[in-house]
């Protein structure tokens, strides 16, 4: 008989491959930058997982409270690990430092001050944002106010704050929500 439980072990790491596999292969193909190669990555790693323990506790011949058990435990971990590569992943995509010294490095190593103050300045940052997050229908502009539109970043941003709450505790989020600024111009 063959052991199963060292796939069953390796089902969230063989979930996280397929994951990273499957985002860049869906990015070459539809020669897209963002959110939607992740999603897909995401599915396909959170197959794989599935598909693997499934198959491994079934050539275990596991009881009916061990498949619900390690099949929850598999999946919270092939979400942990799913989220570290999104965010690792995103970190590129958003990170405006980031940016930043990827710009410096291909100007040689050195980018006048002004230059990159100007090229950053909040107004600009921002206006970009806006217009990228209405061009993916994030938001909707009518008659020079914005609306919620596609819910989709609503709802990551959600999840986010869940995780962040679950992480690092309610207290936390008060002291965040009290260092915030109430006023449009932004944070302290």
């Amino acid at each position: 008989m063959v052991d199963a439980y060292p796939w069953l072990v390796m089902a969230a790491p063989a979930g996280l491959v397929a994951y990273c596999l499957a985002h860049v292969l869906v990015s070459r193909l539809a020669r897209k930058a963002g959110y939607f190669p992740l999603m897909a990555g995401f599915a396909a790693g959170l197959i794989a997982a599935g598909t693997t323990s499934v198959a491994s506790l079934a050539v275990m011949k596991a009881p009916v409270a061990d498949w619900c058990a390690l099949l929850a435990i598999n999946f919270l971990a092939y979400a942990a690990l799913g989220f570290g590569y999104f965010s690792f992943v995103n970190l590129n995509i958003a990170s405006l430092r980031i940016r930043m010294l990827q710009e410096l490095l291909e100007s040689g190593g050195q980018i006048p001050r002004a230059e990159l103050l100007g090229s950053y300045n909040s107004d600009q940052v921002i206006a970009l944002r806006i217009t990228r997050l209405i061009g993916g229908g994030h938001l909707v502009e009518r008659q020079g106010r914005f609306y919620i539109g596609k819910k989709l970043f609503l709802a990551l941003a959600r999840v986010f704050e869940l995780v962040r709450w679950f992480i690092m505790g309610p207290s936390w989020a008060r002291a965040a929500d009290a260092h915030a600024d109430p006023s449009p111009g932004g944070a302290k």
